[in-house]
């Protein structure tokens, strides 16, 4: 697993490394491998997330992360060589299988409506990238139901390697 982190802000937030691990558990929880597999996050100011949000979504507003998926997986299959040739990039030695934005300026205030730090809302904010680029949605109550239940048996694992 590979996280290639561009960190556009001044804010100090949870690095590579640590994403890493959390897509990591991620994976594992979805029954994915975790090697072979890369993802891209972007830490990024309100003013840009705006224009790719009404850029793509046409909502002239802020959020708090937009994930883009580039292998589409609505069956769930592991994600290798074997079932996703075309998108295995053999210079990479693997998948790149999306890219995460996340608004750091909505996600601090949205981490003060909680109660917990900006950390910790960026944990929880690439967990939620993370299974919508592995398949996952939330446009219906069913799809809904089962990415909130993904995202809470993950919640207690974040709170092993984010400080509250």
């Amino acid at each position: 697993m590979e996280v290639i982190l561009t960190n556009k802000t001044k804010y100090i937030l949870p690095n590579a490394k640590i994403l890493k691990k959390i897509a990591k558990k991620v994976l594992k929880h979805e029954n994915q491998p975790t090697k072979h597999i890369s993802v891209g996050v972007f830490y990024v100011d309100a003013n840009e997330i705006q224009k790719i949000n009404n850029e793509y979504r046409k909502k002239d507003k802020p959020t708090d992360v937009i994930t883009f998926r580039l292998v589409d997986n609505p069956e769930h299959k592991k994600i290798c060589k074997q079932n996703f040739a075309f998108d295995y990039d053999k210079n990479m030695g693997g998948i790149y299988i999306g890219e995460i934005f996340i608004c750091v300026e909505v996600a601090d205030e949205q981490a003060h409506e909680w109660g917990h730090t900006l950390n910790r809302e960026v944990a929880e904010l690439f967990v939620h990238g993370m299974l919508h680029v592995l398949g996952h949605d939330h446009e219906e109550e069913r799809e809904r139901e089962i990415m909130r239940n993904s995202e809470l048996d993950l919640t207690n694992f974040l709170d092993k390697i984010i400080k509250k």
